[in-house]
């Protein structure tokens, strides 16, 4: 009991840790296998923590390729929005400036349209709704112009800020990880390292034994006695 009752805080850190990696892990697995994907996850994780438990150094190492692959996932799942998020953000920068052109020169262009239809109407009717719709898409066109100056008029934001957190978390996620095989190998020390001991003992001779052993010199007398009296028994007469 007093055992049990040392190895409850490593079980709670191995239960804590394992419950973390696995909401990662999980989400990126059923990414590409939606119906068992919760599985892979689980089994893998799992069959880490039994190799990790044995005392053996086969074991022990096919578990460094298991946790690896454990661990992947989740690392994996926490970088991808981050990333696509970075790499998104940079080609916006990229094209800022062709799309800042093309909408003024959708501007210019709508205004001159506007403008001869505007001149168009006076001398003839029927102009009113192309009119409209060109002073809508001219309205649409000003504010994607306003949008992409607020845009180049914000800093970028620093690398150190976009990359530290995440370094932060997958630095976490690796500490959990060996959380995990560090407690696993405190929970399941005691139930590996008793093994069965093999001990010589000398057993104690049997009571018939004693007497075969202490009655040897009568066992082989009784053979010889018997020799004896066949060699003492009168021979029968020859001339009778």
């Amino acid at each position: 009991m007093k055992t049990l009752l040392k190895k409850l805080p490593a079980l709670a850190l191995l239960i804590g840790a394992v419950t973390l990696l696995q909401i990662h892990a999980m989400a990126w697995w059923t990414q590409y296998d939606p119906a068992t994907g919760w599985l892979w996850s689980v089994v893998i994780e799992a069959g880490a923590i039994w190799l990790w438990s044995a005392r053996s150094l086969l074991r022990n190492s096919i578990a460094l390729f298991a946790t690896a692959l454990a661990l992947i996932a989740p690392l994996y799942q926490l970088a991808a929005p981050m990333l696509d998020g970075q790499r998104a953000t940079q080609q916006a920068a990229t094209t800022l400036p062709a799309r800042t052109a093309a909408a003024q020169a959708q501007i210019e262009t709508l205004t001159a349209s506007l403008a001869q239809y505007n001149d168009n109407s006076a001398h003839r009717g029927g102009w009113a709704p192309l009119i409209a719709s060109t002073q809508q898409q001219l309205a649409t066109a000003r504010a994607d112009l306003t949008a992409l100056q607020t845009e180049a008029a914000t800093p970028a934001p620093v690398a150190l800020a976009v990359y530290l957190p995440l370094a932060m978390q997958m630095i976490a996620l690796c500490l959990l990880q060996c959380l995990v095989v560090l407690t696993t190998r405190t929970v399941f020390a005691g139930s590996n390292d008793q093994a069965p001991k093999l001990t010589t003992q000398t057993a104690a001779p049997a009571a018939g034994d004693d007497i075969a052993a202490g009655g040897g010199d009568e066992s082989r007398s009784i053979p010889t006695a018997l020799a004896d009296m066949a060699l003492m028994r009168p021979k029968p007469d020859a001339t009778r």
